[in-house]
């Protein structure tokens, strides 16, 4: 698994107005990856570096790929191709408190830090997580399952709130009828994560201007 590192150049840099509503960068992207900033209406083309704010959607195309970090914990979320979800979070003095509001597509959390709030919110679902791994591939029609890699993941319906407690090496599933699930998961129907292809060092240095002229920088090594 890939070692992410984030370095914040500045000590006032999570608590300062000039980032209030900056909550998380894109590190990598692969191929048709688009990105509808909030408050408008049109998607562009997503580049490495771009810096996201609470309320940025993303969409994948059949081939498209892009790693997210957010800049306050460094929790991971990629997006395999064919998926749309809007970005969000709220900041505290201490975090940010983190919901994906996913339409469809697969997607994994790596969430870093414990007592960390990292919800996924489906048409079908709410995933819940503190501490953990896990893939979740979310259909509208067919239903959610989530397949645990490392710590626990509660899966709610949003139908009935039936609910149940994804561990490591189960698959949770959530119908759009309202039923839940769990079963032992099949190594075989674990997505493949493209970024373990993905060698060597890079790094991503992001300037952020303030409205006096000074200027913010944050510097992300990953490999």
């Amino acid at each position: 698994m890939k070692i992410f590192k984030l370095l914040i150049i500045s000590i006032l840099l999570l608590s300062s107005n000039l980032i209030a509503n900056k909550i998380a960068v894109a590190t990598k992207v692969n191929g048709d990856v688009e990105i509808m900033p909030v408050d408008t209406k049109n998607f562009s083309k997503l580049k490495p570096g771009t810096v996201l704010s609470d309320g940025d959607k993303i969409r994948t195309g059949n081939s498209g790929f892009a790693v997210i970090i957010f800049i306050d914990d460094k929790s991971i979320l990629k997006l395999k191709g064919n998926s749309e979800a809007t970005i969000a979070g709220q900041r505290t003095s201490a975090s940010i408190s983190k919901k994906i509001n996913m339409d469809s597509g697969t997607v994994r959390a790596t969430i870093t830090k414990q007592n960390v709030n990292f919800v996924i919110q489906t048409p079908t679902s709410v995933a819940s997580v503190k501490g953990t791994d896990f893939w979740l591939l979310s259909d509208p029609i067919s239903g959610d399952e989530v397949i645990g890699l490392d710590g626990i993941v509660n899966l709610t319906n949003n139908e009935t709130g039936e609910e149940v407690d994804v561990t490591e090496g189960n698959s949770g599933i959530s119908n759009p009828d309202g039923s839940v699930g769990l079963e032992e998961t099949d190594p075989n129907s674990i997505p493949d994560d493209p970024s373990d292809d993905q060698e060597g060092p890079s790094q991503i240095r992001i300037y952020l201007d303030g409205p006096n002229g000074e200027q913010k920088v944050i510097v992300i090594d990953y490999q």
